[in-house]
């Protein structure tokens, strides 16, 4: 496992897990594991508070892990910065092309959408749909992670913050020694 090594390796550094954590098992694991916090990306997409296209939201909502991919594919003001993101037509054009680099992709700056401040969303862009962007939502980069496949109900971001960390010390709970 990765988190005991990075934990020694930088002690007495806080260690902040990311990646696949979405609910409080999740977060008890990581801490577990020795990390000092978990990063919570997903899960917070369908937070009320997120100004997320309801696209995106509805897409993350009908996920599992197996529909997302590791990528570097919407890197447009990114260049390289790998991801994770969901399937979707800009990413299976790119792959049927056999995965071209860039400037030679299918459909290369293209505008797709429209920003909320009126501003261009090209195809391969590294900006998400927001909610009041307009045009082809399904072709842009819809980011998620493997935890997608966790996480389902909307509901402010309160909510999700109480019911990770109950659930973390409940399953935490479950596997400390008692006396």
């Amino acid at each position: 496992m990765l988190v005991p090594a990075v934990v020694d390796a930088v002690h007495p550094v806080p260690v902040i897990a990311a990646g696949g954590v979405a609910d409080g098992r999740g977060l008890a694991s990581v801490l577990a594991l020795g990390a000092d916090a978990a990063w919570v990306g997903t899960r917070f997409l369908l937070a009320e508070e997120a100004a997320v296209h309801a696209h995106w939201r509805s897409r993350v909502r009908a996920a599992c892990e197996t529909d997302t991919e590791y990528t570097t594919v919407f890197d447009g003001g990114w260049p390289g910065a790998p991801h994770r993101v969901l399937r979707n037509s800009t990413f299976e054009a790119w792959e049927r092309a056999g995965r071209p680099a860039a400037p030679g992709r299918p459909g290369e700056g293209d505008v797709l959408a429209t920003a909320p401040d009126r501003s261009a969303i090209r195809r391969y862009d590294a900006t998400p749909p927001t909610s009041g962007a307009t045009g082809d939502i399904e072709a842009l980069a819809l980011y998620a992670g493997q935890s997608a496949g966790l996480v389902s109900a909307t509901c402010p971001a309160a909510e999700i913050v109480a019911e990770l960390t109950t659930d973390a010390a409940h399953a935490l709970a479950r596997i400390t020694p008692r006396p």
